[in-house]
């Protein structure tokens, strides 16, 4: 939870004439779609392992993210790795049924999020000055990628202003953007210390 941004997604989020914020990316119609769905299952085994905390440290230039500055030439996936093997976090059964229902289903529905960010933003005016006043718990992975956009710690120390009774902000090591799925245990341990305090 954080304060709402000074303006637009579109127009905070970073561009040049070679790069551009993944958001952008994601947000031109058609772009992300024609990648995307050329492979699917190449493209989820890809865009999991980068975001996940296996792919490495979120501070190492090295680590590729999938959601940071992607290049204008290319797309997402020309700068993310195919990953060796299975990802031991994703069992092999549930990675099918994915590559299963976005080959029916395309994945449209997912990057529309980013086509209405700016509508979100406008929107957001309405709870301006308002703060969660329920008690709340705050997860992340250690290696999210969310960790590598600059100023996320700073944010993260901020939540009690706008969340005045959160129970806590954790975060869980070695875990990426998948969170429940890469650290069920320590999620769930989270989640039921949690609700015990309530």
């Amino acid at each position: 939870m954080m304060q709402r941004a000074p303006k637009r997604p579109s127009d905070l989020f970073p561009q040049t004439d070679q790069a551009w914020f993944y958001t952008h990316y994601f947000a031109a119609p058609g772009v992300a779609e024609r990648e995307l769905e050329a492979d699917v299952g190449a493209s989820l085994r890809k865009i999991y392992f980068a975001a996940s905390g296996a792919a490495g440290r979120r501070d190492d230039p090295s680590t590729p993210n999938p959601f940071g500055m992607l290049p204008r030439a290319g797309g997402c996936l020309d700068i993310l790795p195919e990953p060796e093997g299975a990802l031991d976090w994703l069992p092999a059964e549930d990675m099918e049924r994915f590559v299963e229902s976005f080959e029916a289903s395309g994945f449209r529905g997912g990057l529309n999020y980013y086509r209405n960010l700016d509508r979100n933003w406008a929107d957001e005016a309405s709870l301006e000055g308002r703060r969660v006043e329920v008690p709340a718990l705050y997860l992340v992975g250690e290696r999210d990628t969310g960790m590598a956009i600059p100023g996320m710690r700073q944010i993260i120390e901020a939540m009690p202003v706008t969340v005045p009774h959160l129970r806590g902000a954790c975060t869980i090591q070695g875990a990426g953007h998948w969170l429940q799925q890469e650290a069920p245990d320590a999620v769930n341990a989270a989640l039921v210390e949690f609700l015990d305090s309530l």
